[in-house]
């Protein structure tokens, strides 16, 4: 039989086997919530606080889009969409935070994001009915060879409009579309008579270009016809030019080259973003959840 020396010292030892054990699941405890408050091991779920970087793609892997400055002044590995618009200073460059589920975020973009955890990077791809959406009122046909009157009367309102300019008389304006000489030759009214002016042997111009952007538009041949009361506009486009021909219309928005018909003599031209109606890739690390 033991003594009561010994059980005691038994029960010393259970006691403090207890303690060390209470302790152990206190601490584990603790680490645990830790880990749930602050999202070190948990699956991001819709309401919660995230903070991503991302890599945003077309379907060809030109980005559009990123929240990383290395990716976003890399040309080179990772070439660039017409839209895409350098921020510039690597300040700016941060991670894109939302609560998840919430309005304003690309709902599969979002649905990509639910059960990743800190750390993990993920592949997402919004198909190109599931992103943002495109006005097909936006897309319009141009004819590839069209034809311009050498003089034409329009209301004043409309030349403002065209021109961002009032119509003085005689004076000389540039058109913002074809790129050629404009004149106005009288005032009248409400009516402005313009004329357009090109060399008698025709000239290259660019159209829907601008002064301080040499990469917006594209070059045209403008000749007159043989009645010179039109003049012939050829658009030099081909099935090379879709996806990499931009300019500005001349209201100051961006156009994209969505598509070449050689054949047909026809483009067309996309005044809605360059993403609209595109299928989407986004390359995703989620960097915290709270």
């Amino acid at each position: 039989m033991r003594s009561r020396s010994a059980l005691s010292q038994d029960r010393s030892g259970k006691n403090a086997l207890i303690a060390v054990v209470i302790v152990i699941v206190l601490v584990a405890s603790s680490i645990g919530a830790f880990m749930f408050l602050t999202g070190e091991n948990r699956a991001a779920q819709k309401g919660d606080v995230v903070k991503v970087d991302y890599i945003g793609k077309l379907a060809d892997g030109r980005v559009f889009d990123t929240s990383i400055y290395s990716v976003a002044a890399d040309n080179t590995t990772n070439p660039k969409s017409l839209s895409f618009s350098f921020r510039g200073n690597e300040t700016v460059y941060k991670p894109y935070e939302f609560i998840l589920g919430s309005q304003g975020t690309l709902t599969g973009f979002s649905e990509g994001i639910v059960g990743m955890k800190k750390g993990e990077t993920r592949t997402i791809v919004i198909p190109a009915g599931e992103g943002y959406t495109l006005n097909e009122s936006k897309l319009i046909t141009l004819q590839l060879t069209e034809s311009v009157p050498v003089q034409r009367t329009m209301s004043i309102s409309d030349f403002e409009d065209y021109f961002s300019a009032t119509p003085t008389g005689f004076m000389l304006y540039t058109d913002p579309v074809y790129g050629w000489n404009v004149q106005v030759l009288f005032v009248d009214g409400a009516n402005v008579r313009i004329l357009n002016d090109i060399p008698s042997g025709g000239a290259d111009y660019k159209a829907y270009g601008s002064s301080s952007d040499p990469s917006q538009g594209w070059q045209i041949n403008a000749t007159y016809d043989s009645t010179g009361d039109n003049i012939i506009v050829h658009h030099q486009l081909d099935a090379s030019s879709a996806f990499a021909k931009k300019g500005i219309d001349y209201t100051g928005s961006e156009i994209y080259v969505e598509s070449v018909d050689v054949t047909n003599g026809t483009a067309v031209i996309n005044h809605d973003r360059e993403v609209a109606g595109k299928e989407l890739t986004f390359i995703v690390t989620l960097i915290s959840i709270s």
